[in-house]
């Protein structure tokens, strides 16, 4: 239901963001601390002063974060990459970027800009921890805390799985080796899938021997697999459509909803019958919105009769694009990525939608038309 992030200012010239969903994950670091870290490591503490540096802890913490990412952003931007933004999320962050290096030796400053930031940070914090041994017990916790987190994040985000910054150097020196970016991510990508798995299948164990805690290493090899395959999608479609403007693959006109139209109408005369995912939403004949299924079975059955469809949409600037825009840049695209779809602004005024999906589906397509072309090559041959 969320339809964007919370802009909280700017930072280095780079908008910075929250998502809403990173509430939830600042409350329970608090709460782990508070309950367990800090009343530990801190005799005769009370329950509000553990959790108040519990709290403390988790903002330092995404304030560690979010300088990794504006190492990543602000090398990228120095080396010619739009930066949309940098985004604060439920499983860390990410700098937004508009397209992406075009050297492997480009990806791999990118790639370690980040972990630099954050070794810098954990020797800090290793440091400032030395020198204050002897202040109070509760300081002493904080910068201990600190310089464990940092040095576990980056030893983890180290590691050789894609889309990992570990796995973006891999892929840089694959695709120095073999001069071709698409074979370098799908190894990269099928390392990373390794990694992941692995991390799923030991979560289970963990849970089963009475480690609950390790569930998190499911979650995020969860992640790591399906953010790696998603990677490997995109840089593909970008290989076979570089260069094809939308039009040769977008639904244009694209049916669309009314914004006075009710969630229940939407349902009836749209959804149902038309199979859809989703529909842009036209205000006065100009789009304004997306209006997906997901959203609709949010609304409570009682009210769909009298919640219209334009109170609804999902009005993220990130769905708008123009038709003079290639597929290759398209998909490049973090906005893209997100949604998995975006509406296309004609400059006929008509309203197009380009869905992942059929990209995806033109894609197998593509690959059928060339495994068919070999065949008969080779039967040809024979």
């Amino acid at each position: 239901m969320f339809s964007g992030d919370l802009r909280i200012g700017r930072l280095a010239g780079i908008p910075i963001s929250i998502h809403p969903l990173w509430l939830l994950i600042v409350g329970l670091i608090t709460w782990s601390l508070g309950s367990a870290y800090y009343p530990d490591e801190v005799s005769g503490i009370a329950p509000i002063a553990a959790y108040a540096l519990g709290l403390a802890s988790a903002l330092l913490l995404f304030g560690s974060i979010l300088l990794h990412e504006l190492g990543h952003a602000v090398v990228a931007r120095r080396y010619g990459v739009q930066i949309e933004g940098i985004e604060l999320w439920l499983l860390g962050g990410v700098a937004k970027m508009k397209g992406a290096a075009h050297r492997p030796q480009d990806e791999l400053r990118f790639a370690l800009a980040g972990p630099a930031v954050t070794l810098l940070i954990a020797i800090v914090f290793w440091a400032a921890a030395a020198l204050t041994r002897s202040a109070a017990d509760a300081l002493v916790a904080l910068l201990a805390y600190q310089a464990l987190i940092n040095t576990a994040i980056l030893v983890f985000n180290m590691l050789p799985a894609f889309p990992l910054d570990g796995g973006r150097v891999l892929r840089a020196i694959l695709w120095e080796r073999s001069g071709d970016i698409e074979q370098a991510t799908a190894r990269a990508a099928r390392v990373g899938r390794g990694f992941g798995y692995g991390m799923v299948a030991l979560g289970f164990f963990g849970v089963l021997a009475g480690a609950p805690g390790l569930l998190w290493l499911t979650l995020i090899g969860f992640f790591l697999v399906i953010a790696g395959r998603a990677e490997e999608t995109g840089i593909e479609l970008q290989s076979t459509f570089r260069g094809l403007g939308l039009r040769r693959t977008m639904a244009v006109p694209a049916a669309t909803l009314d914004a006075d139209t009710t969630v229940a109408e939407a349902l009836r005369d749209s959804f149902a019958p038309l199979g859809y995912h989703a529909f842009p939403v036209l205000e006065a004949g100009h789009p304004i919105g997306l209006l997906n299924l997901q959203q609709i079975g949010l609304v409570p059955s009682d009210e769909r009769d009298s919640c219209l469809v334009g109170e609804l949409a999902d009005r993220d600037p990130s769905l708008f694009v123009d038709e003079d825009v290639t597929v290759e840049e398209l998909v490049s695209r973090r906005g893209f990525r997100r949604h998995n779809r975006a509406i296309v602004v004609c400059r006929d005024g008509r309203v197009g939608l380009i869905s992942a999906t059929a990209m995806s589906r033109a894609l197998e397509a593509r690959r059928m038309l060339g495994e068919s072309a070999q065949t008969a090559q080779a039967s040809e041959a024979a």
